[in-house]
C-alpha cells in the first residue's frame, strides 16, 4: 500500500476492511475514507469503510 494515493482526494485515504455480505461478500482490501472514494466504493462492493468489517476491531 505504501506509495497509493486516492484517485478522488490525492491522499492515502484507505483503511483495510473485510466486505460482510452480498456478491462481493469476504473480499478484503482497502477502501476510501474520503466522500467521493468512499461514494464509489459503495457502487462498487454495496459497502464503505463504515459499513464494511474493521478485521483489527476486536469482538466483545
Amino acid at each position: 500500500m505504501a506509495g497509493a494515493y486516492c484517485n478522488f482526494c490525492g491522499y492515502r485515504c484507505f483503511v483495510y476492511r473485510i466486505i460482510p455480505d452480498g456478491p462481493q461478500e469476504g473480499w478484503a482490501g482497502h477502501l476510501a475514507t474520503c466522500a467521493s472514494g468512499m461514494a464509489h466504493d459503495r457502487k462498487q462492493t454495496g459497502h464503505d469503510h463504515t459499513t464494511a468489517t474493521n478485521p483489527l476491531q476486536g469482538s466483545d
